[in-house]
């Protein structure tokens, strides 16, 4: 999505409107228009990012420093049993967040948020082949520290061995973010 037409690089730009409680050079926190529950506030990158995975990684490690600080104002100014930090890139079923965006999410005792999930069945085999494919894409990640030029981890597979499951990529990552 071009910058230009995401809703959120426009918040950040102040081209719209926000109820903003907090902003530095890098991050800007708002008020949600729909929130979760009072004083939910979206931290937005002012850089545009599709994913958080597209973060450099020192930007990242400041921008989750920032929504915790901005989380534990929440939790001294509104009093919530806690405060939820939230990552998705689909919040509802269909919504996709054109923006790397971290929820900040007030929870109260008579709150209506309900994050439930069916548990999936299981096979041991499929723990064992979903445990070697995040270890392996581990060792690449960091194997590729190491090489220049670094490809991407998630571009390399593996064929099954002895019958176990493969596990594909979801998601393709354009360049190195992640430091081991």
């Amino acid at each position: 999505m071009e910058e230009e037409k995401c809703v959120f690089c426009m918040i950040a730009s102040k081209k719209v409107p926000a109820k903003e409680v907090y902003e530095d050079q890098m991050i800007m926190g708002v008020l949600d228009i729909n929130p979760a529950s009072k004083g939910h506030v979206i931290m937005i990158p002012k850089k545009h990012y599709n994913n958080i995975y597209e973060i450099p990684q020192d930007e990242f490690l400041q921008y989750v420093s920032v929504a915790r600080a901005v989380g534990y104002a929440i939790l001294l100014s509104l009093a919530p049993n806690n405060v939820e930090m939230l990552y998705t890139k689909e919040l509802t079923k269909g919504s996709i967040t054109p923006h790397a965006l971290i929820h900040l999410i007030p929870r109260y005792n008579d709150d209506t948020i309900n994050h439930v999930w069916q548990p999936q069945k299981m096979e041991e085999s499929d723990f064992v082949a979903i445990e070697n494919a995040i270890k392996s894409a581990i060792e690449k990640v960091k194997a590729a520290e190491t090489q220049k030029p670094a490809k991407p981890a998630v571009e390399e597979q593996k064929k099954p061995e002895n019958g176990v499951k493969e596990v594909k990529p979801q998601i393709n990552i354009s360049r190195k973010v992640v430091v081991f």
